[in-house]
């Protein structure tokens, strides 16, 4: 236990010293270390240079100073040197979001752009980059972390990642279209570094 942090409805200043600490202590172990980060939350992209950002619960997709960059965060985790960095991103960054609530401040969606990951890093993403992360409402939870926690729990953890995106993928395109009646594909990203080898890798 004491190596999950949760941070609820955190503002920006409590994620990046919480971040910023987490790091620190990944960073001890070197190359046994193991990260894994997961966010579920509102996402945006800068109309103007395409950057993907997270945004706090004190930030406005008006106002992008204090927001996160995707990016960076990527990363500040790579940076640890830890042997296997895992991202489970329950967010979007095309301007919706589970109830569209960023997507009415301009009424349209922007494409991200896409940077190179670096490290051991292995990003597993609710939809793909023009598309909204939707919810399940019957579950009360977002469609792609319903089906991430029911994996997990139906196998104790013990499948390995491809399995895992695999059955993530399967489940949230076929149910995004049942109960939403709209497109959501996740997607995995990897750094080249563990491109040959993450499918293998397990918790």
């Amino acid at each position: 236990d004491r190596n999950i942090v949760l941070l609820t409805n955190a503002t920006a200043a409590v994620i990046k010293q919480e971040l910023a600490r987490i790091c620190k202590l990944v960073s001890l172990k070197g190359s046994a270390g193991e990260l894994v980060f997961y966010y579920a939350g509102h996402g945006f992209t800068d109309e103007n240079s395409k950057e993907p950002y997270l945004i706090p619960v004190d930030v406005t997709a008006g106002n992008l100073t204090s927001a996160i960059k995707l990016y960076d965060l990527y990363q500040q985790l790579s940076a640890t040197g830890a042997g296997k960095i895992t991202v489970f991103m329950d967010a979007c960054f095309s301007g919706g979001g589970r109830d569209a609530g960023l997507m009415a401040a301009r009424g349209i969606k922007v494409v991200p752009k896409k940077e190179s990951l670096t490290g051991n890093l292995v990003v597993f993403s609710a939809t793909q980059e023009d598309q909204v992360a939707l919810p399940y409402r019957e579950k009360q939870h977002g469609m792609f972390t319903y089906f991430l926690l029911k994996k997990l729990q139906e196998t104790n953890a013990s499948c390995s990642y491809s399995d895992l995106f695999n059955y993530i993928k399967d489940s949230v395109s076929e149910y995004s279209l049942r109960e939403n009646r709209k497109v959501q594909i996740p997607e995995v990203n990897t750094s080249n570094a563990v491109h040959p080898t993450w499918e293998q890798w397990g918790f």
